[in-house]
């Protein structure tokens, strides 16, 4: 049985959008409240909650079949172009340069932000000129870079702290649970997550030729996309036959 392909929905839009306001409401009130803030020895729970919980809910939606098909038709070049905005990284560097961080904590956290947001527009241009680039292991492997810049930078952050708690020298990390810089651990990193789980769902997708995914054309199209190869007319075409005179 053929799946149908997938429309985004204004709805799902509207959704999203109103559940990612809520989200960041949230994170501003607990941070004017300093829940994020913990004493050096203390581990920082409440940034590890922020930056896990929305990806495993997002995880969670996505065994709803209709929740999933709307995120396979979320336009992939979206879902790369946006990873441009992680150039807001450089306000670690930022703060280090003015002693408001580590540099063990601002230099893997910085630059891995700003490759990840310099890669972001060439790779959303080579998506967007040919479709087949969906399945490829280079778009997979950037999403992958993504994902390893925000383990490297959480890492980062605790090893930073450990090293605090163990008498070391270091800018503290207080910085990151006040405004505005907690906005992106807290806010913006499991944001960019659930985006690149979005992408790996859609890559998945491509690669089996699910018609759901957008910009692989619905069956019996007669437009190139993700699978490639000939047209319905030319596939259909029947092999000549050679005959007796």
């Amino acid at each position: 049985m053929t799946e149908s392909r997938s429309s985004l929905s204004y709805g799902f839009i509207l959704g999203c959008s109103l559940v990612v306001l809520a989200w960041l409401a949230v994170i501003i009130g607990l941070g004017l409240e300093g829940v994020f803030h913990r004493p050096v020895g203390q581990p920082p729970l409440p940034t590890l909650l922020a930056i896990g919980m929305p990806p495993a809910v997002f995880l969670v939606l996505l065994r709803w079949r209709r929740f999933n098909d709307s995120v396979l038709a979320i336009d992939p070049v979206w879902l790369v172009a946006v990873h441009g905005l992680r150039i807001l990284g450089a306000a670690f560097l930022v703060a280090y340069a003015f002693d408001g961080l580590p540099g063990v904590f601002a230099h893997p956290a910085g630059w891995g932000d700003i490759l990840v947001a310099l890669l972001a527009p060439f790779v959303a241009v080579m998506l967007a000129r040919d479709p087949r680039f969906l399945r490829s292991r280079w778009l997979w492997g950037f999403h992958a870079l993504g994902m390893l810049d925000f383990v490297g930078a959480v890492g980062s952050g605790l090893l930073a702290r450990a090293l605090l708690a163990g008498g070391h020298d270091l800018v503290a990390t207080t910085a990151l649970s006040q405004f505005p810089l907690l906005l992106i651990p807290c806010f913006a990193v499991p944001l960019w997550i659930c985006l690149h789980i979005a992408a790996f769902r859609q890559i998945a997708a491509a690669r089996r030729g699910d018609p759901r995914v957008a910009g692989i054309p619905a069956p019996g199209g007669g437009e190139h996309g993700l699978a490639g190869g000939e047209s319905a007319a030319e596939s259909t075409e029947p092999a000549p036959v050679l005959g007796r005179r």
